[in-house]
């Protein structure tokens, strides 16, 4: 008996250890789960604190209309502006014009002046027959 409990010792002893080293296997697999359950908590909450940064969805919206309506009422004002621009423009345009129509008439007139003198100087050294 002695001799069949020696046999069956070392059985056990592999047995033993075949079983271990399942566990152990399995143990590696658990702490392998549990490593991609942590990184993937971590990522969880490293997201969940930007997303947290940002507004909500309710709150953007609202901003963005605000935005669009203000943008609107920019583009009428840039609008009225250029239109006033263009307004003044043409305002200075038809300013240059009557002042260079006024150059030339007094130019004219100057001439004529000038013409008129010259005719009176000369009917006064002419002496009439």
């Amino acid at each position: 008996m002695l001799l069949q409990l020696f046999l069956k010792e070392p059985f056990r002893i592999e047995c033993s250890i075949a079983g271990a080293h399942e566990k152990i296997a399995e143990c590696k697999k658990q702490i392998l789960q549990a490593k991609r359950i942590r990184k993937n908590r971590q990522e969880y909450d490293a997201l969940a604190k930007v997303i947290q940064h940002h507004p909500d969805r309710h709150e953007t919206l609202r901003e963005l209309e605000s935005l669009g309506k203000e943008l609107e009422h920019l583009s009428h004002i840039k609008e009225s502006v250029e239109d006033k621009l263009e307004l003044r423009r043409k305002q200075f345009h038809v300013l240059l014009s009557t002042i260079h129509e006024l150059q030339q008439t007094l130019e004219n007139d100057e001439k004529l002046s000038e013409v008129e003198e010259a005719q009176e100087a000369s009917i006064e050294t002419d002496p009439k027959p």
